[in-house]
């Protein structure tokens, strides 16, 4: 067997410093805090700053010892990544919210490499309202935004609402269903997506080209007024619409006809009250400069639509003192925060 070297004094004296530098466990360390009063941190905390209560709660990304990683609802950045800040609690110890739930910070992006999965300086609702106000400063009761002559944000969405309900409203869609009346219900959708620039002018003849086979359009229309007629969005009634509108027949040399944009129109300008319309592009960016998860894929499943409603409740309610009526004013914030993106 062979013999152990026997420690000289230098051997010793590099193993009591190499044992007097090794960081202190996990454990040791939680121990230390809680005897200093320092709270126990842990990933998805909602913190306070002791100083700084302009930057609002804030939600714990990351623990490793006295350094915690924080993103700061509030805090304005002057560059992408700047609300995500590394706090020393021993430095400056942060104290734990009474509330440990927040719209918000219950929806960010992916925390990964040391920062949230974002492209472009993230916008406070804050300064996404400063940047509305800019272009109506009276909000969503100024002259212009209700002035559908040169800036058609709402009145010609709320005519095309009108046009829904006087056709298709209050049972009248189910009726003609009911009576086989295919031809009658297209036209009546058609006319309605035709009073708005909602859809692509591809889109837009893709739908119709679609529609033209009436076993396609009766279980687009079966999907779409069971949507409407339930008590209030679910995947139950969300799904079998959009795989009726999956299964819409497309020509080869056309558009795809099974898109975000198709799928939301007409639940949309039918129940502005319930239902938001999803165009991709501006869409995700809206969500993006707000640090909104949205979740997004092209595919149409429930739980991208799902995180739309959620994030257009959240505004609505932030919205609410600025005359907001329904998802309609909320769609049209959402468009020119997404503008925004391009210019930063």
């Amino acid at each position: 067997m062979a013999r152990r070297k026997k420690e000289t004094g230098l051997d010793a004296f590099v193993r009591v410093a190499e044992q007097t530098a090794r960081p202190l466990s996990v454990k040791k360390t939680r121990e230390s805090e809680r005897l200093m009063g320092i709270p126990a941190y842990t990933v998805g905390m909602i913190v306070e700053h002791p100083t700084r209560p302009d930057w609002g709660p804030g939600k714990v990304l990351a623990v490793e010892h006295e350094r915690i990683t924080v993103y700061w609802r509030d805090l304005r950045e002057s560059k992408a990544g700047d609300a995500v800040k590394v706090m020393n609690i021993n430095a400056i110890p942060l104290s734990v919210a009474a509330s440990q739930s927040d719209p918000w910070l219950d929806h960010l992006p992916r925390f990964e490499n040391g920062g949230l999965r974002m492209t472009k300086r993230r916008l406070t609702f804050a300064e996404a309202l400063d940047l509305f106000l800019a272009r109506f400063p009276n909000g969503f009761k100024d002259p212009k935004y209700l002035d559908d002559r040169k800036f058609q944000e709402r009145a010609y969405k709320w005519r095309a609402h009108q046009a829904f309900e006087e056709m298709l409203g209050n049972g009248k869609g189910e009726r003609l269903l009911a009576a086989g009346d295919i031809d009658g219900l297209v036209h009546a959708a058609q006319h309605v997506v035709g009073m708005v620039n909602l859809l692509s002018p591809y889109e837009q003849m893709a739908l119709h080209d679609a529609l033209a086979d009436k076993d396609a359009a009766r279980s687009f229309f079966t999907g779409l007024f069971a949507l409407l007629s339930a008590s209030k969005p679910s995947a139950e009634t969300f799904e079998p619409y959009a795989a009726a509108v999956r299964n819409l027949p497309a020509e080869e040399d056309r558009a795809r006809v099974a898109t975000w944009p198709v799928l939301t129109i007409l639940p949309f300008l039918a129940q502005p009250d319930r239902h938001m319309l999803l165009k991709p592009s501006v869409t995700e960016k809206a969500a993006e400069r707000l640090a909104f998860n949205l979740n997004y894929r092209p595919e149409l499943n429930w739980l991208t639509y799902e995180r739309l409603l959620v994030m257009s409740g959240l505004l609505f309610d932030k919205l609410k003192p600025y005359g907001v009526r329904d998802f309609i004013d909320v769609q049209s914030f959402m468009w020119i925060t997404g503008r925004q993106h391009a210019t930063d």
